[in-house]
């Protein structure tokens, strides 16, 4: 009888360091699951905070996603298309959002573009965008640009002007130099022959 009694004892015991070892396992899973958990949402933070968006912001179309895909805006009034990296619903409105990882520094063609998503998202979605973003260099320094009427007029000028141009009128050239050397057709452009020549020339008098 105390043999038998022992016996379960034992088995008792034993059952209860089985169970204490399955507690003690889960309990360490939960651990690193909730490490897990904080380090990625720490990581996502982090990049949000250096894009500069809104922490309640709803991604609505984001270009490379399959669940999101981007929206190609194609206008026969206005004549135009264009298609945003990314776009977001931030306060209501549908906002642009364009990433430029190799620029260094905001350019005019930057704010161009962006502008032009506003336009066709205001004719599109049925609401004026008060601003879009852009996302610059390696860091993603986030950029707001104001939809602004003095920039869509600025916007309407370069339009009038490429109308302008496909329909006969010469264009006019505005060349830079560091422009040109970085250019992929500089070979093919008269400018930049001439401009080759009067250096070649500027380097035979020096010699």
């Amino acid at each position: 009888m105390l043999d038998a009694i022992k016996d379960f004892l034992f088995q008792t015991m034993s059952q209860l360091v089985t169970i204490d070892e399955e507690i003690i396992l889960l309990a360490m899973l939960c651990a690193i699951a909730i490490i897990v958990f904080d380090t990625f949402h720490h990581v996502s933070r982090k990049r949000l905070k250096e894009t500069g968006m809104q922490k309640r912001i709803v991604a609505k179309a984001i270009d490379g996603s399959k669940k999101l895909p981007v929206k190609d805006y194609v206008s026969n009034i206005q004549g135009l298309a264009g298609r945003p990296d990314a776009i977001i619903v931030e306060n209501g409105f549908v906002i642009p959002v364009e990433t430029k990882p190799l620029a260094r520094k905001l350019r005019d063609r930057h704010i161009a573009q962006l502008l032009v998503y506003m336009r066709l998202i205001e004719e599109f979605e049925g609401k004026k965008p008060p601003y879009g973003y852009l996302i610059l260099g390696g860091k993603c320094r986030r950029i707001k640009i104001m939809n602004s009427s003095e920039r869509q007029a600025w916007l309407q000028n370069i339009i009038d002007e490429m109308r302008a141009v496909l329909a006969g009128k010469p264009a006019n050239a505005s060349p830079s130099a560091p422009k040109c050397a970085k250019c992929d057709v500089r070979s093919h452009c008269k400018f930049a022959y001439q401009k080759n020549i009067q250096d070649q020339d500027v380097v035979n008098i020096r010699r």
